[in-house]
């Protein structure tokens, strides 16, 4: 006697099963493991505006997966803003920038701040704070920059694909496929004679490292990535300069 068919049942079932397991492996970027569901860091951030950001962990980090777009310090302080040319160049204060005074680039792009904005420890949501150099250091290691290269000033390593978000950038050779899944947006920069600059070309960061504060002047480190390189750039520049920022949680 020939045995019976699969009721259709049993056969969904083991369909079902097959499937949930794939998704499961595919759910394993970035992190190695399956995302913990149960992981309260993972749950959406909101500054003082009540711009709404998700977040995304790499290694044992968890970082803003957008630029911000905070109007206010964590304490409910205005950041300046509307600064023309010849302000945005003397002032030593806090202030941001939406590129070309375009509001059709802020939710894609963020606002571009100053240095002094991210000096004041005051701009990321509570609980957040802008990333330091050896932060940003040890998410580039986690997503495979050589350890030799970390520390090196200018163009470093080939992980920028991994960085990069895709549809925005200038068409070149060199792709991007955001598998990190930090999804860099190129976001230009206003550079400290208050000139927009390299909007499509580059994705510039601010980190919170003072590199020197001597004569009235202040640097910081900061990170790039551009359209025509798989390198991730890190260089100081004067705080007088307008760049992206994201913020990562502070580890208590």
């Amino acid at each position: 006697m020939k045995k019976p068919l699969l009721k259709p049942v049993l056969f969904f079932l083991l369909l079902f099963s097959f499937f949930n397991s794939s998704a499961q492996v595919a759910d394993k970027v970035g992190t190695g493991k399956t995302p913990d569901k149960k992981d309260k860091n993972l749950l959406a951030v909101y500054d003082l505006d009540s711009n709404k950001y998700t977040v995304l962990k790499a290694g044992n980090q968890y970082w803003l997966k957008e630029n911000l777009r905070t109007t206010k310090y964590n304490d409910s302080t205005t950041i300046a803003t509307g600064l023309n040319d010849s302000e945005w160049k003397q002032t030593k204060s806090g202030a941001y920038s939406i590129y070309e005074n375009n509001p059709r680039y802020e939710i894609t792009y963020g606002k571009l701040y100053n240095g002094y904005a991210v000096a004041s420890d005051k701009l990321c949501p509570k609980g957040w704070r802008v990333p330091s150099d050896k932060d940003w250091n040890e998410l580039e290691l986690f997503l495979g920059l050589p350890a030799a290269e970390l520390n090196r000033t200018g163009e470093r390593g080939a992980i920028a694909e991994k960085l990069k978000a895709t549809g925005n950038w200038k068409a070149s050779q060199f792709s991007a496929n955001n598998s990190g899944g930090f999804s860099i947006e190129p976001a230009g920069a206003r550079l400290d004679n208050g000139e927009y600059s390299t909007i499509n070309q580059y994705g510039n960061f601010w980190t919170s490292t003072i590199y020197d504060d001597r004569y009235g002047l202040l640097y910081l480190w900061n990170r790039h990535a551009n359209y025509n390189s798989n390198t991730m750039g890190r260089i100081y520049t004067l705080a007088t300069n307008g760049y992206s920022c994201r913020c990562i949680k502070e580890n208590k």
